[in-house]
């Protein structure tokens, strides 16, 4: 018996819940509309014994199935408050962190807009979830703030925009990304960035870029594999433009900082993501880089190792 089979257990037997009348009726229900083993005919291909023996065994599979189905996911989530919290972290039937709108900012009129909705993770026990729970909030209530600020300062006759949306992007039992999407915007100027948050499912500690990997080097590699892309994009494309290389437009990129954004890809691939203007024209939005495995598998610590293959 696993971990998870003996917790469902003490949970069932802490509760204490009468089936409803209706509730056996379905139970019945599956159980009577069930094929009849005689009424089954006998394939003319398959011999007649194997036949026999083969409908013996899968018809109490189907009956025992059916009615597992049914009460793992139909009946008991809605008797057993228990269960349900259970069932809700086992992947496919549910995530394993849940993520809801815990609030939403509305206003709009022919000059100032704004659309913010604040994700919250629903985790009481989890001191990862109630650090990024109130990062999201006291940015999202800044930038709510500074909105009525400038609404008032301006009487309502200048321009802004606000909005902020959120996305789960890894949900599994070894990882989690939260990504928090900020656009921010005046007359004639916007600042469009984003915010990730990872938890590493298996210890339940906030991870940031410099925590996957062995050493300070990583930064200097990941750098460099970046400005190699860089040059390659400009050099397939004379509208493509990065700051590197001595530019004269603006600071050129040289290295990551330990909580710099990031995401695993589907592939298993470190996504690197620079915020808009941090290491281009605006023009060239939020630029994203794919580090592939060969390049930090060397680096990256053991126990992170298995994301990326």
């Amino acid at each position: 018996m696993n971990k998870f089979d003996k917790y469902l257990r003490k949970k069932a037997a802490d509760e204490h819940f009468e089936v409803p009348d209706d509730v056996k009726e379905q139970i019945e229900s599956i159980l009577m509309n069930l094929p009849d083993e005689k009424e089954n005919s006998v394939s003319e291909t398959v011999p007649a014994k194997a036949s026999k023996r083969h409908r013996f065994h899968v018809l109490p599979c189907v009956a025992a199935a059916a009615c597992f189905i049914f009460i793992t996911v139909f009946f008991l989530p809605s008797v057993s408050p228990a269960y349900a919290e259970v069932l809700v972290k086992i992947p496919v039937i549910g995530d394993i962190v849940k993520v809801v709108t815990k609030y939403d900012y509305s206003y709009t009129d022919d000059r100032y807009k704004m659309e913010v909705d604040v994700p919250q993770i629903e985790d009481e026990n989890s001191d990862a979830a109630e650090y990024i729970n109130k990062s999201v909030e006291e940015l999202t209530s800044q930038l709510v703030e500074e909105f009525y600020k400038d609404l008032e300062k301006t009487d309502g006759e200048g321009y802004k925009s606000v909005y902020v949306d959120y996305e789960t992007v890894t949900n599994t039992d070894k990882w989690f990304t939260l990504k928090l999407s900020v656009y921010d915007g005046g007359a004639g100027t916007g600042n469009h960035y984003y915010r990730y948050y990872h938890i590493d499912n298996r210890s339940g500690n906030i991870i940031q870029l410099g925590d996957l990997f062995e050493g300070d080097d990583y930064s200097d590699v990941i750098a460099e594999e970046i400005k190699r892309q860089m040059q390659e994009r400009m050099d397939n494309d004379e509208h493509v433009s990065y700051w590197i290389n001595g530019t004269l437009a603006g600071a050129d990129f040289v290295s990551l900082d330990s909580d710099h954004n990031f995401y695993w890809n589907e592939n298993g691939e470190l996504v690197i993501v620079f915020d808009k203007y941090e290491v281009a024209p605006g023009a060239m939005g939020t630029p994203e880089f794919a580090i592939g495995k060969d390049i930090i598998e060397n680096i990256v610590k053991p126990e992170f190792a298995d994301i990326i293959h």
